[in-house]
């Protein structure tokens, strides 16, 4: 039977080129979100990052992950998360550390945390253009890839969860209207994780994670080929993780 890796990387072939370029475009990645971003249930704390960036790298882009935090067993293990956080609190995150990297590319994980009482979350979607209109005035040229929110084992959790998913999908039609550098990403489609990739009720385990990545990679792939990504603002960040060992943010 086949090994995990290995299906992994046949699904990392099978990517869409958009991924592969004669010059593949610098990608600075500010992974914004709450503990599943972190890297809550993994083995290592790498969360999706690690397999990302190798994926990315792979295909031969140099990649910086920058944020203002650390987690995971890894060379460029930067992020810009912190347990708990609900939307508001990630909005404010990504205020203060967007203007300090000057990302290319934002990830975005937002909501999981506003569902954990169940009910709903009626200004969700706005309350997620709204920190994306941010990330585009303080990083002007930046496209940003939203997910969508994972499977959970609680009922009442989930229902929420596919409400707040349902504000996103309207939220990513506005932005398709708009012509904004917008992708959206299903992590509840066939390559994303389900709650037999939980480690708990919430967090993905390591496999989880694998699938998050290839998710990820996917938006990643559309948004060049669609032309949407530039290189990143020349302001004294490597162009590589591996490389800014030295780079400090105050």
């Amino acid at each position: 039977m086949p090994t995990l890796s290995y299906l992994l990387a046949a699904a990392f072939a099978a990517q869409p080129l958009g991924l592969l370029s004669l010059s593949p475009v610098p990608l600075r990645i500010l992974p914004l979100g709450a503990s599943v971003t972190f890297g809550v249930g993994s083995t290592t704390g790498n969360s999706y990052r690690k397999n990302l960036r190798d994926t990315l790298r792979s295909s031969g882009h140099a990649v910086n992950i920058v944020g203002r935090h650390q987690s995971g067993e890894f060379i460029d293990n930067d992020v810009e998360a912190t347990s708990g956080f609900v939307i508001d609190q990630i909005a404010d995150a990504a205020i203060g550390a967007t203007p300090v990297f000057l990302p290319n590319l934002a990830l975005i994980d937002a909501g999981t945390n506003n569902c954990n009482n169940g009910g709903t979350v009626p200004d969700a979607g706005a309350n997620v253009t709204s920190m994306i209109d941010n990330i585009f005035s303080l990083s002007p040229g930046v496209t940003v890839v939203l997910a969508t929110i994972l499977e959970n084992k609680i009922a009442v959790q989930d229902a929420c969860r596919v409400d707040i998913n349902r504000q996103y999908r309207a939220l990513a039609a506005n932005f398709a209207e708009e012509e904004a550098k917008f992708v959206l990403v299903d992590m509840r489609s066939p390559e994303g994780p389900t709650t037999a990739d939980l480690n708990d009720t919430r967090h993905p385990n390591d496999r989880g994670y694998e699938k998050m990545a290839v998710v990820w990679s996917q938006g990643i792939a559309e948004a060049l080929e669609r032309g949407f990504i530039s290189a990143p603002a020349s302001n004294g960040i490597p162009l590589d993780g591996g490389d800014d060992e030295d780079y400090l943010v105050e």
